[in-house]
């Protein structure tokens, strides 16, 4: 067991303009199974908000949001 709580919904933000929209499946999959916090950074993105808050495990049934992108 985790000593911390499963993610419900985390969110992403790109920090390179011009990045593939392809880099969100590299994030999620370098995510699932471990865990994250608001601040931490994957592949071209950082992590800016998660639900619950404070450091989650991301799991298969995490839902991602990626800011002004749609949901996957």
């Amino acid at each position: 067991m985790s000593e911390f709580p499963p993610a419900l919904e985390i969110t992403l933000r790109r920090l390179k303009p011009l990045a593939p929209p392809f880099h969100r499946h590299i994030a999620r999959g370098k995510l699932v199974g471990k865990s994250c916090q608001v601040g931490d950074r994957v592949v071209v993105y950082e992590v800016v908000h998660t639900l619950p808050e404070g450091k989650v495990l991301v799991g298969e049934d995490t839902l991602f949001r990626f800011e002004d992108e749609r949901v996957t």
